[in-house]
């Protein structure tokens, strides 16, 4: 019959698996995608296309120039 520390040393073993395991493989999956970047700030070209955006930060926004255009539709 296997004693307490046997035991605990198989669960211990079993849980960095567990972990480990998904750990390593998202590390090595996503490694070349951090690389990538090299540095610069991502979503720069959207960015210079397309001006300020206040997608990620809470900051004003001049929205007066936005407007709903409705068109009716005769029968």
């Amino acid at each position: 019959m296997p004693n307490l520390i046997e035991l605990l040393t198989y669960y211990v073993i079993a849980g960095a698996l567990i972990i480990g395991a998904p750990a390593v493989f998202f590390v090595v999956a996503f490694m070349p995608a951090l690389q990538n970047t090299k540095g610069r700030m991502v979503g720069y070209k959207d960015h210079k296309q397309y001006g300020d955006s206040s997608i990620y930060e809470n900051t004003p926004s001049n929205q007066s120039d936005y407007f709903l255009v409705l068109k009716t539709v005769s029968k």
